[in-house]
């Protein structure tokens, strides 16, 4: 019978974790997405707005034709275009994060709504009458220990399962992280020699591509940890105040790539900073995963010591 408990206990836990764990992504994802929205409105706006200065400048006025006969025109049509295309950079990322959180949130409803969560609430309260009634008719100090082990064990192996999520996450956060390193040490060494050397029209245009390239890879980047983000804050409430991370730094890096990214001694000022903060969140990112591996291994060292002092007891 004792057996019989301890397994219903395990089931219905992990049901219930599980339940919880995708409520609370629900919750935090439906904030993050109306964010997301309200953000990419706002630079669909700005958008807009330099689109149109772009047009209004190139239509024929007076003021406009000034401008042509004393060489301002062709510097204002350039820093208008720039304005341009860098709005258009800030948007573009603005729109997939949204689409990457509707998808997000999709998935999530569709998750919310097995049927193994659906009486999981009343299964649970019907649990724990059937234990108490069992442990009124079998109070002993064996017992009450041999429960306290269950009860610890079922706790410990939650954790071991969030530990083991948020790990997978943070493998995948790194792959990310080291693909748009790379993607923007080439557009770094393209920058220099368009930036000091004067390297043409050619070395720009392999220059953009490279960025081109970087755009994405730094979305997918932004994505991953934004992902271990959930992963680790599920590790935080089932570990409680043994195990704190500050990842507040993790998803500031994206401004830093798309501010000013057309004038060419910016373009390379804004890779070399952009290379610097995500090494330094990829150097973050590797000091959690360190602080995870060696929680999990805590966790592997408690679980034996429970099950050695339950063989203990049942063997004394």
């Amino acid at each position: 019978m004792r057996t019989d408990i301890h397994e219903r206990q395990m089931e219905l836990t992990l049901r219930r974790n599980e339940r919880n764990r995708i409520r609370r992504r629900l919750e935090g994802t439906e904030a993050q997405y109306k964010e997301a929205e309200r953000l990419r409105d706002s630079l669909h706006r700005q958008l807009t707005k330099e689109q149109q200065d772009v047009i209004k400048l190139g239509k024929f006025s007076f003021a406009n034709k000034i401008k042509e006969w004393t060489g301002k025109w062709d510097e204002q049509m350039e820093r208008e275009i720039n304005e341009v295309a860098e709005a258009e950079l800030k948007y573009n990322e603005a729109a997939k994060t949204v689409t990457d959180l509707q998808a997000e949130l999709s998935r999530l409803k569709e998750q919310a709504k097995n049927a193994d969560f659906q009486y999981v609430d009343e299964d649970w309260e019907d649990f724990l009458r059937e234990k108490e009634s069992w442990i009124r008719q079998n109070d002993s100090v064996a017992t009450a220990t041999l429960q306290k082990i269950a009860d610890d064990r079922i706790r410990i192996r939650s954790l071991m399962r969030e530990i083991d999520e948020a790990i997978e996450a943070g493998n995948k956060a790194v792959r990310a992280l080291d693909a748009a390193l790379d993607k923007l040490g080439n557009a770094e060494g393209l920058s220099m020699w368009d930036t000091f050397l004067g390297g043409g029209l050619v070395v720009s245009a392999l220059k953009y591509s490279e960025m081109n390239s970087s755009d994405d890879l730094v979305h997918r980047a932004q994505r991953a940890l934004r992902h271990y983000e959930t992963e680790l804050m599920d590790v935080q409430n089932v570990a409680s105040e043994s195990f704190q991370v500050n990842h507040n730094d993790f998803f500031t890096f994206t401004d830093i790539f798309f501010d000013n990214i057309f004038s060419d001694w910016m373009v390379h000022s804004r890779i070399t900073d952009a290379k610097s903060k995500l090494n330094v969140v990829l150097r973050d990112v590797r000091r959690v995963q360190d602080r995870l591996k060696r929680k999990r291994d805590e966790a592997i060292e408690e679980i034996k010591r429970l099950d050695e002092q339950e063989q203990t007891i049942i063997v004394s």
